[in-house]
């Protein structure tokens, strides 16, 4: 248990250092800076820490027993499908005119990110 605890840590430094750099990628070249360069090495820095997020994750996943597992890859797979086929449908209903406001990444994202753990908590429930 020790082991995945020190997993779960490093994948928190991670992800948290990831959006960091994901947030001066996105505003740096608005706020920040106006070279073009410094907006290269800052998407090359990004790459490298999703990588590095990837293999984290990729490492957490190894250590989970079976059940774990299970439940997270339930969750992983409900919560991709449903992110693209409502980001679809948002789409649609935005360029049919039924919706008012322009569909975002970020809207995707947020709502990516709560049913995956909404569909966590869910399978965790259901195998109890």
């Amino acid at each position: 248990m020790n082991n995945q605890k020190k997993l779960n840590k490093n994948v928190l430094i991670w992800t948290f250092t990831w959006l960091i750099s994901f947030a001066f990628l996105v505003l740096g070249p608005n706020e920040l800076w106006e070279h073009k360069s410094i907006t290269i090495i800052a998407a090359l820095i990004n790459l490298v820490l999703i990588t590095a997020m990837l293999f984290s994750n990729k490492n957490l996943f190894d250590s989970f027993d079976e059940f774990q597992k299970s439940v997270q890859l339930n969750a992983i797979a409900l919560s991709s499908f449903l992110t693209i086929f409502m980001g679809l449908f948002f789409v649609g209903l935005f360029e049919s005119g039924l919706l008012k406001f322009e569909p975002r990444i970020h809207h995707l994202i947020v709502f990516s990110a709560l049913s995956y753990i909404l569909f966590t908590i869910f399978s965790v429930k259901t195998y109890e």
